[in-house]
């Protein structure tokens, strides 16, 4: 499992980059299979970046190894080809990973604000100065609430989005980094700007947010997860236009993403034992597609 693997690492000063939202429980040949990201895959990088080579059993029952441990093989990239089949192309038997060393200094700040539109314009305002945080997450008012409502760390019921940001490496760059984006924050309506005071506070809120999706059950019993990537200079235009075919749909919708990379998680929450209502969750999740295309985004 993939936080177990870097729970073993970390006291070697080591971990594994990667770390999808459903980090406790997803496992490394799984992370293979979907090339999956995470909040830090920003900075790191999805998981074929972190991956050597792999052990690959063929529809034909033959072995192969595919990369290599000490130089990377001429010819095609049939690792990079492998890793993200969904297991389409082949089973995956052993994994070869790239460890990365633990950061000497991390700051983690969380930034709130009155809109996702400011939370958004600060996103895209950190990117054009040249910032490369190790995260950035955004998350909307509703699943704020109840992300608070089970890890009880002090996010802001009452913002109207938070922004979580991470900076890391050398300790002088890091405070430098910290302050020039709650500058940036405050530039775009931050009204709070508050910084983990220890590292139990900063893992409760990673915590808070790689629980989001299952703290939604508050809110509604089931939900309907859409992902996209729109360019940043449009994800506040997008994230409203998501709004507005939730309210034409008659729908909930909370939204929770990688906003350093564009990449948007809007659920449509809702009730499966409602007459009629997956007619109106799909035509919504349609157009919330379709909206992201029409931005200039893709399908992740």
């Amino acid at each position: 499992v993939n936080l177990d693997f870097t729970k073993h690492l970390t006291p070697l000063g080591y971990h594994f980059a990667p770390d999808p939202s459903s980090q406790q429980v997803c496992t490394i040949g799984g992370n293979v299979g979907n090339n999956s990201g995470g909040p830090h895959c920003l900075a790191y990088g999805v998981t074929n970046a972190h991956i050597l080579a792999i052990e690959v059993v063929l529809a034909d029952s033959e072995i192969v190894t595919l990369g290599g441990l000490v130089a990377e093989p001429s010819g095609y990239d049939l690792r990079g080809v492998f890793i993200g089949g969904e297991g389409m192309l082949g089973i995956t038997t052993k994994v070869a990973v790239r460890i990365t060393p633990n950061p000497p200094s991390v700051r983690t700040l969380l930034l709130s604000f009155d809109t996702p539109r400011d939370a958004a314009a600060t996103v895209s305002a950190v990117i054009a100065a040249g910032i490369v945080p190790a995260a950035m997450e955004v998350m909307d008012q509703g699943i704020t609430i109840a992300v608070e409502n089970y890890v009880n760390v002090g996010y802001p019921r009452d913002a109207g989005a938070v922004l979580l940001a991470e900076v890391d490496g050398l300790p002088d760059g890091v405070d430098i980094d910290a302050q020039r984006i709650s500058d940036i924050g405050r530039q775009h309506g931050a009204t709070d700007v508050r910084q983990a005071a220890s590292d139990e506070e900063r893992m409760l809120l990673w915590k808070g947010r790689k629980t989001a999706f299952g703290a939604v059950a508050q809110i509604a019993p089931n939900y309907y997860l859409h992902d996209t990537v729109v360019p940043r200079s449009k994800l506040a235009d997008t994230l409203e236009e998501v709004y507005r075919i939730a309210d034409e749909h008659d729908l909930a919708v909370v939204n929770v993403f990688h906003a350093g990379d564009g990449n948007l998680h809007p659920l449509l929450l809702f009730n499966g034992q409602e007459p009629g209502i997956y007619d109106r969750v799909h035509a919504a999740g349609a157009k919330i597609v379709e909206a992201s295309l029409a931005a200039g985004g893709v399908l992740s």
